[in-house]
């Protein structure tokens, strides 16, 4: 089975679709990392909110710097569909179906 061109341009920007539907988590995953990390030095070392505050503010922030780099980069990856000549009026169609002559 052969796929055309157009047809490998679809599926890829389809698979970069699914792929870039999933860019949300990443702050997510920032935060709550920062949080676990500030919690652990709060932890260790007796300053309760002062760690944790920081980190996930910081977390926050590189999440998010993360996120619009990766949604920029992923975008410029896009192809673009040429759009297909239109035929000319006058000239024989093959998608125009012709009735055998009997």
């Amino acid at each position: 089975m052969k796929t055309s061109r157009r047809g490998w341009i679809r599926v890829w920007n389809l698979a970069l679709a699914g792929v870039l539907s999933q860019i949300g988590f990443i702050p997510v995953v920032a935060v709550v990392g920062a949080m676990l990390c500030g919690l652990w030095l709060d932890l260790r070392l007796g300053t309760r909110p002062v760690f944790t505050a920081a980190c996930m503010i910081v977390g926050a922030a590189l999440g998010l710097v993360v996120m619009v780099r990766t949604a920029m980069t992923a975008a410029a990856q896009f192809r673009i569909e040429r759009p297909r000549k239109p035929e000319q009026p006058g000239s024989e169609s093959s998608s125009t179906f012709e009735e055998p002559s009997s």
